[in-house]
């Protein structure tokens, strides 16, 4: 963003409401936000912000959403995000440690499951926030959905 940016949104009228997400905008009275939804409370939002923090990186988003069908063990988790097993290994123990995901050892192997309910719902955010903005046409192109090879 630039400083004209800034400018030109700083410039416009305030109207003493708050933009909100899609366009809807919400007057902040006595603790409220949207008219009846109440405050979030400051436990809730030091939990919400440590599991924000902990998915900010691309390749954890990837291995969660290879993890929403249900339990995988590091192998398919591996081919699942073309990444080095040290590499997935060393993600995984970060999720692990705020408890984004739990695991379980059958012999020599681990199984990874999503035990942060928010994940689900995160992760459906980030594809009806992106991904409707591709067109059929640019969907076609990316995901080669016409069969041709």
């Amino acid at each position: 963003m630039t400083i004209d940016t800034l400018q030109t949104r700083t410039d416009r009228p305030s109207t003493g409401r708050a933009p909100t997400a899609r366009g809807v905008s919400a007057t902040a009275q006595d603790g409220q936000v949207g008219g009846s939804r109440s405050a979030i409370g400051p436990q809730i939002l030091e939990r919400a912000a440590r599991v924000i923090r902990v998915l900010g990186h691309p390749l954890r988003l990837r291995l969660l959403e290879a993890l929403e069908p249900g339990e995988r063990n590091v192998t398919d988790l591996v081919a699942a995000s073309g990444a080095s097993q040290a590499l997935v290994s060393q993600h995984l123990a970060i999720l692990r440690a705020e408890g984004v995901v739990g695991f379980r050892r059958d012999g020599p192997r681990i199984y990874y499951r999503i035990t942060e309910p928010k994940v689900h719902r995160i992760l459906d955010c980030i594809r009806d926030c992106d991904m409707p903005e591709l067109s059929a046409e640019v969907a076609v192109e990316l995901f080669d959905l016409t069969g041709d090879d």
